[in-house]
């Protein structure tokens, strides 16, 4: 028996392989985040307080990809300082490395030397601490906003948005589309294209909503969960980080299965040649799960 794995349903077994391993690729981090596997063979990741994207490859040490990630200006008083990095990466269809700066409040571009601001505003005014975000095949881009990285992780209307929302940014236009949370994390597409789930950490808001893809209109709570990071497998079985470990959810939203790594994970991304592995963002660690995947 896996003891690094719960089961709640046995339906489990025909997604995962239950006899899988846990490898620290790091242990010397300060709080990791954001994901993303790259096709050339190596993981991207952010460290938040150490405001650095780092670079690792399966068996090597991590090296410094991008510094000052979140921010030039680490002194600012609107800022917490534990917060001022970077966040969430993704690539947009063009390839472009796109990144969540909690310290600049914005969406920016990697242009291979440095970070270009891409999406900077919403209504005249500056975003609070871009989190998570995600792009889909449309080439739309997804985030999520919360006040996380903002002074003593709350709302400044006077200078940044007024909401904590989740935005759709197309064809130079940007469109807040929901203000379910306070502090909304997650953002995840499911692999049928239909639907879009978002997430918060926050135990006052333990549910899981899901929108329409195409219309941005809410449908339904899909289970009543926390979550940090939220992804899916191509099975549409989601995964959620929270203080517990890795919750595996059905599609339905009934637990499957949990995986409970040595530290209390924040985010996860598919990676490796068949996208069958499980990169594990974890405080200071970062973990790979090797075939975890059937």
């Amino acid at each position: 028996m896996n003891s690094s794995l719960k089961i709640y349903d046995e339906a489990v077994y025909q997604f995962i392989n239950t006899d899988f391993e846990i490898e620290t690729l790091a242990d010397d981090c300060q709080f990791t985040e954001g994901p993303l596997w790259n096709k050339e063979g190596y993981y991207l990741f952010s460290d938040i307080t150490a405001n650095t994207v780092y670079k690792i490859l399966p068996g090597k040490k991590k090296e410094v990809f991008i510094a000052n990630s979140g921010t030039e200006n680490i002194i600012d008083e609107d800022l917490k300082p534990d917060q001022i990095g970077s966040n969430a990466l993704a690539y947009d269809k063009e390839g472009n490395l796109l990144v969540c700066r909690h310290g600049s409040h914005e969406i920016a571009k990697w242009d291979g030397n440095q970070l270009q601001p891409f999406i900077s505003s919403y209504q005249n005014k500056s975003f609070n601490s871009p989190n998570d975000l995600i792009v889909d095949i449309k080439g739309r881009v997804f985030f999520s906003d919360p006040p996380y990285g903002l002074k003593d992780g709350k709302l400044n209307p006077e200078k940044f948005q007024p909401l904590a929302g989740v935005y759709c940014y197309e064809n130079g236009a940007t469109k807040s589309f929901c203000d379910k949370y306070l502090y909304p994390n997650g953002v995840c597409i499911a692999p049928n294209g239909n639907d879009f789930y978002i997430c918060s950490n926050k135990p006052f808001e333990n549910f899981i909503s899901v929108y329409d893809l195409e219309t941005l209109q809410f449908k339904r709570i899909l289970a009543n969960e926390n979550s940090d990071g939220i992804k899916c497998d191509p099975n549409g079985n989601i995964y959620l980080c929270n203080k517990d470990g890795i919750i595996i959810l059905n599609e339905e939203g009934k637990r499957l299965a949990l995986i409970q790594p040595p530290s209390i994970p924040a985010n996860i991304c598919w990676g490796g040649e068949d996208f069958k592995d499980l990169f594990i963002t974890a405080r200071e660690n970062v973990f790979l799960i090797k075939h975890l995947l059937r």
